[in-house]
């Protein structure tokens, strides 16, 4: 498995056990992570935006992103 593809999968486990104190934890995490390893957020896939802005409107974050 590629190392992108792991990443996002962790990613995706992790953001679903992700409740509304951990959520924002777990983004800062995943993202500092992806910038070191490929240098900058421009590569992120548009499933894990797609699966961070749906977490953020299950999670009824909206007023506070």
């Amino acid at each position: 498995m590629r190392k992108k593809d792991s990443l996002i999968k962790a990613f995706k486990e992790e953001i679903k056990r992700a409740d509304p104190m951990t959520f924002p934890l777990c983004v800062d995490s995943f993202t500092n992570l992806w910038q070191y390893e490929f240098g900058a957020l421009d590569g992120l896939p548009p499933e894990v935006e797609k699966l961070i802005a749906y977490r953020i409107t299950e999670l009824d974050l909206m007023d506070e992103y």
